[in-house]
């Protein structure tokens, strides 16, 4: 078969197009485009969920793409940006793209949605955005007469999965936190056993619907999950810190604004009403159990994930340590050491006089700004530009206040550290999908 996978670069995408393409099938990448100039590759189909949301438009896209047999949607979000809404990215785009299908006779549908709570499946006006927008999807597709495999997951485990390595990072924490009791119950399930099942279901002969919970074998609560994600990584036991729901419901709103992906409220209101479902729907189909909580990385050593693990959140301190310092320093600049102080050491560089207190002004509103840039921009060329910047203040120092480096505090000397500190950033610094 000719399969569109849309979302093809996400996590659950790229272990779909790994599995299909094991069975035999030919697949067409969907995915965002990349350079506006650029072409999509002979294997690719340029798509943006946040703005096609017209039938006419998914019609054009694809009869280019040519004769297509299956479309996958893989593609979801947990924070809404700027175009990129739940309504655009989970019903609006979705629906119209499915219309297309109807009407090019593409028959064959596999829908990626969510469990929620309690299997709940009807829509009401207590469901957080994310899971009202992903059933209303859902029901079009049940009344559209189309074939369609409609799966709801619960938690997906998998060794490259950005909830995983968030979930593995708070299990190696010197301490579990956990929101409220941290009883909330999940059934995770690894993404090889969401992928087998979409492979078998294709390999059905007679065309079905079929709506399916795809859960792991048994349920856990939170704490137990960190426990065991813990104990994957050859962990000594940790002690759990349980954090007020009205507390992590606050740093969820917050989160939006920071660089992460994981939390938000919606998926905070979806862990409260529990994810679980009866597993053996899922095992009828993969004509076996589930994978275990003890099997979820297999030949993976512990030492592997505990090493991966520390680092996640050791970089995370590093970049906090970094913002602290820049912004003390700023905020020092602007008066709270004292003026005349400040630009009594000014004079000893080769600068009018008249420049010293813009020069000054100018110094403490770049550190300010690199301080901003370590919490809600990092990047390589933030981390080079710093290094640069420590450089260039190092030797500066050097020719015109050559005292500082050898004062018994060492005021000079503790950039060895922040070099390390941003050497070590620089170097772990790695490509996201």
């Amino acid at each position: 078969m000719k399969i569109l996978v849309c979302g093809a670069n996400g996590f659950i995408g790229r272990h779909l197009c790994l599995q299909l393409q094991a069975a035999g099938h030919q697949i067409l990448r969907g995915i965002r485009p990349g350079d506006p100039a650029a072409c999509p590759g002979p294997d690719e189909v340029w798509m943006d969920f946040s703005s096609e949301t017209q039938a006419s438009i998914w019609t054009s896209r694809l009869q280019q793409a040519g004769p297509i047999d299956v479309i996958i949607n893989a593609i979801g979000i947990l924070h809404e940006s700027g175009k990129q809404t739940f309504e655009t990215i989970h019903r609006d785009a979705p629906i119209a793209m499915y219309q297309a299908a109807q009407r090019l006779g593409i028959t064959h549908i596999v829908q990626i949605s969510a469990l929620g709570g309690n299997q709940d499946v009807q829509i009401h006006e207590g469901m957080s955005p994310y899971l009202r927008t992903k059933r209303e999807t859902d029901r079009f597709l049940l009344q559209s007469g189309l074939c369609a495999l409609i799966l709801r997951p619960s938690l997906i485990v998998g060794v490259d999965g950005i909830s995983s390595r968030f979930f593995r990072m708070l299990a190696s924490l010197p301490v579990l936190p956990v929101p409220g009791d941290g009883q909330q119950r999940l059934q995770p399930v690894h993404v090889d056993d969401l992928c087998e099942a979409v492979v078998r279901w294709l390999s059905t002969p007679t065309c079905k619907t079929l709506e399916l919970n795809v859960v792991g074998p048994s349920a856990m609560t939170y704490t137990e999950m960190l426990i065991n994600y813990r104990e994957l990584m050859g962990l000594r036991p940790g002690r759990v810190l349980c954090i007020p729901l009205w507390l992590m419901h606050t740093v969820a709103g917050l989160a939006r604004f920071f660089p992460q992906q994981v939390l938000s409220r919606d998926s905070l209101r979806m862990l409260e009403n529990h994810n679980v479902a009866e597993p053996a729907p899922l095992q009828q189909l993969l004509a076996r159990p589930s994978r275990n909580k003890e099997s979820w990385f297999p030949q993976i050593p512990c030492t592997m994930l505990a090493s991966e693990a520390l680092l996640s959140w050791h970089l995370i301190c590093y970049r906090y340590i970094l913002a602290l310092i820049w912004i003390i320093t700023a905020v020092l600049s602007f008066g709270l050491y004292p003026l005349q102080d400040s630009l009594q050491l000014l004079q000893a560089l080769p600068v009018p006089v008249s420049l010293h207190l813009p020069l000054l002004y100018g110094a403490a509103s770049l550190d300010g700004m690199l301080g901003i840039a370590c919490v809600f921009a990092p990047s390589r060329k933030l981390w080079t530009f710093q290094l640069a910047l420590i450089a260039t203040y190092s030797i500066l120092i050097a020719l015109y206040l050559p005292q500082f480096w050898l004062h018994p505090f060492g005021p000079v000397l503790k950039n060895i550290a922040i070099v390390a500190l941003l050497l070590s950033l620089l170097s772990t610094d790695r490509k996201t999908s």
